[in-house]
């Protein structure tokens, strides 16, 4: 049965009963479900919206959202405790099991939302991608650490979670640092057979602390990078010997020199390769390799 299923099933009635329908020929390709006040529920299929009716015909109530409806969607994914995910909803999404991340838009006022007007709700799916010689070179060598850019929606957690499938492979000793719960999400039934020690639901610097203090890592492995302290926890992995495979919001080669928290996270030495990914379009793809240093 496709992600998008487990997905749907953690929406209250009758969203769960009415999007559940989706025929599961179709299912595979939706990558988001968004849920906007005055807006039917829509779904992202290779990278463009879709009315869930044009699908769904039938839908009665996905057909139009209000205020009050959404609230009670919120409600429910946080099972009514949205104190308990403060921290992500900081940042404007929580994570739900499953490794499903749900984006949430609104008025924002300090660490909540006084209002909540769209949610969208992204579908977790263990999904790889193609890796080239070159890549596989590159990490074999272990001659530096890799970063993967990309815009939103590029496929930079897909591309990461292939090249650890890939070092999982190997005789290294691999640590993965998924803070969010996403990166190895939907692979809890392959962790068994990968050769990775991985710390879920813990910041960057904790889990590169801990890799460090306790397993002796050649490769650590993080997701979004880009805080100052991502920059220091990752200078500290460094001068221990290992490294860094990792991804940040990045869609150029000369954003990496205009974005302050960049520059600092290059200035530590830590990578001497990105990878580019394409775009929406052709998620997990590579449209640019550049060297670093």
């Amino acid at each position: 049965m496709d992600e998008y299923y487990h997905l749907i099933s953690a929406l209250p009635e009758p969203f769960s009963e009415e999007l559940g329908k989706l025929p599961d020929s179709i299912a595979p390709a939706v990558q988001e479900i968004r849920f906007r006040v005055g807006q039917p529920v829509l779904f992202t299929v290779k990278g463009k919206l879709v009315k869930c009716t044009d699908y769904l015909p039938t839908c009665r109530h996905s057909a139009w959202i209000g205020a009050e409806t959404l609230q009670r969607c919120f409600l429910h994914l946080c099972h009514h405790s949205a104190y308990a995910y403060e921290e992500e909803l900081a940042q404007g999404f929580f994570t739900i099991p499953g490794g499903n991340r749900v984006g949430v838009a609104g008025t924002k006022v300090q660490a909540h939302f006084s209002s909540i007007t769209s949610l969208n709700l992204r579908v977790a799916r263990w999904v790889t991608c193609h890796l080239s010689t070159k890549i596989c070179q590159y990490l074999s060598a272990e001659k530096g650490g890799l970063l993967v850019a990309g815009a939103p929606g590029s496929g930079k957690t897909t591309f990461l979670r292939t090249l650890v499938q890939y070092l999982s492979q190997t005789d290294t000793i691999v640590c993965v640092v998924d803070e969010r719960g996403e990166l190895m999400a939907g692979g809890e039934n392959r962790l068994p057979d990968m050769q990775c020690d991985v710390y879920t639901r813990c910041t960057k610097a904790e889990g590169i602390d801990m890799a460090l203090r306790c397993m002796n890592p050649r490769f650590i492995v993080c997701d979004e990078l880009g805080t100052a302290k991502d920059a220091a926890a990752v200078e500290q992995g460094i001068a221990s010997g290992a490294l860094f495979v990792a991804s940040i919001h990045c869609d150029s080669p000369q954003m990496l020199e205009k974005r302050p928290q960049l520059v600092r996270l290059l200035e530590t030495g830590a990578f001497s390769a990105a990878i580019f990914l394409a775009g929406r379009t052709r998620p997990g793809t590579v449209a640019q390799w550049v060297t670093l240093s």
